[in-house]
């Protein structure tokens, strides 16, 4: 059962903090790594010195300063550094003030627990005061009914007779009736602060324990906003490395324009050397380009596909340090943390394509109330299953329908226990959750 409360609201705040911060730079930068993205990259170079060393020889032609026109090429080709930079500062400094304002609110959350344990504190002086008061009404009570039985063992009659006048005996009469009304009033009392005390034990005992769930509450965020901290504090040490890296790309910029000045080289001649080399690195770009979609067009051994004609991976499968994820035994040994599948996007609305042919077993909310996310499940015999997750709130197959590799079963969307569109594809072999890779090509 979800508390919607308070503290709710700063759980996932707070998660939505912490998830953007773990998902973006270590796999980006992993990406970085790959061949067509780094022949992209020297193509993009190339482009950006064609177009400085065209820039220069139009100045030379036009008899401007050389220096000031090669110092304009090499400001534009630190222009994307510089914006990245600063694109990553203002995302950091939004960060900041987010972590900020979720120490506040459990600072203010503890406060309110410190004035509730207060509240209960007098609760509690008040219970000892009124039972001490309900202590002292019913001796108060039992000496009356002691006194009024021993005065019960003279009749009316006797006092009558005994007395010196009529008068007197009226008088006697009469306090013995008032004692008896005295001591109706007396038990009302004590029956109201029976009830009384009652009413303020059951609220002291129902504030204990809501008071002992809020801390321990507030101790766990406090422990994942400790984490959060460590994880800012990380990204900012990375933050400081790139601008190391971008003024270290100036000066070494800076030293070979100059050198390139001194050489008094022929411009024209260096313009048709990168202008070959441009349009070899663009050949081999594309040839990149078209060998990685004929890999992911192609089956695997095992006759799956993608699920996304063009994506890019967010996060791997296997054990993970994201304290989110769920513990998992995998080949006898447990990690307190595992992603048991792969997660790609394209974004809202992606077709989502079946990776094998099989026959559907589950689809819409296979797993409610646990889970609200939308999903299909597909067997591909052999005891192997296919898992997509985080669909659009959209049915579009049914359990025993059968499907065929690259059939749309559903759309990239964003439901269940998810920070963004994305889809979230899952292996189950025999009971294992496997490594998706492995089935795709």
């Amino acid at each position: 059962m979800r508390r919607r409360s308070h503290l709710a609201i700063v759980v996932i705040a707070l998660l939505m903090v912490g998830t953007s911060i773990v998902s973006t730079s270590p796999r980006d930068l992993a990406q970085a790594a790959d061949p067509l993205a780094e022949a992209k990259a020297q193509q993009k170079a190339l482009e950006a010195t064609l177009s400085a060393q065209r820039a220069a020889l139009a100045t030379l032609q036009a008899k401007a300063t050389t220096l000031a026109g090669k110092l304009d090429a090499a400001k534009a080709q630190l222009a994307s550094v510089t914006a990245e930079y600063n694109h990553i500062s203002g995302l950091l400094s939004e960060v900041q003030d987010e972590v900020a304002d979720i120490t506040a609110r459990l600072a203010d959350l503890r406060a309110q627990i410190a004035a509730l344990d207060k509240q209960l504190l007098a609760v509690e002086v008040q219970i000892r005061v009124q039972s001490e008061e309900l202590r002292n009404r019913e001796s108060l009570l039992q000496e009356h009914l002691r006194s009024a039985y021993e005065q019960t063992q003279t009749s009316v009659l006797e006092l009558l007779l005994s007395a010196d006048s009529l008068d007197a005996a009226t008088t006697q009469v009469g306090y013995l009736l008032t004692v008896s009304d005295q001591d109706k009033q007396l038990a009302e009392e004590i029956r109201d602060l029976r009830a009384s005390l009652q009413s303020r034990e059951a609220t002291l005992r129902d504030g204990r324990q809501q008071v002992a769930a809020a801390r321990d509450q507030a101790d766990a965020e406090a422990v994942l906003l400790a984490q959060r901290q460590a994880e800012l504090s990380a990204m900012q040490q990375q933050l400081a490395q790139l601008k190391t890296a971008a003024d270290q790309k100036r000066r070494q910029q800076d030293a070979a324009l100059n050198a390139a000045l001194e050489a008094k080289g022929n411009v024209a001649q260096q313009i048709a050397d990168s202008q070959k080399a441009f349009d070899a690195m663009t050949k081999l770009v594309a040839r990149l380009q078209a060998e990685e979609n004929a890999r992911r067009q192609a089956p695997s051994a095992f006759g799956f596909k993608w699920p996304e004609l063009t994506f890019r991976v967010t996060q791997e499968w296997g054990p993970t340090t994201f304290v989110l994820e769920p513990g998992y035994t995998y080949k006898g040994v447990y990690y307190p943390h595992f992603h048991a599948g792969i997660d790609i996007t394209h974004g809202c609305g992606t077709p989502i394509l079946a990776v094998g042919t099989g026959t559907v077993k589950a689809s819409g909310q296979p797993l409610w109330p646990w889970d609200s996310g939308y999903g299909v499940v597909i067997s591909h015999g052999s005891g192997v299953q296919s898992w997509y997750w985080h669909l659009k709130a959209q049915v579009i197959v049914h359990p025993g329908q059968a499907v065929s590799r690259g059939q749309v079963i559903g759309y990239e969307g964003n439901t269940g226990n998810s920070t963004g569109c994305h889809l979230h594809l899952a292996i189950n072999d025999h009971g294992v959750w496997a490594n998706p890779r492995v089935y795709l090509p």
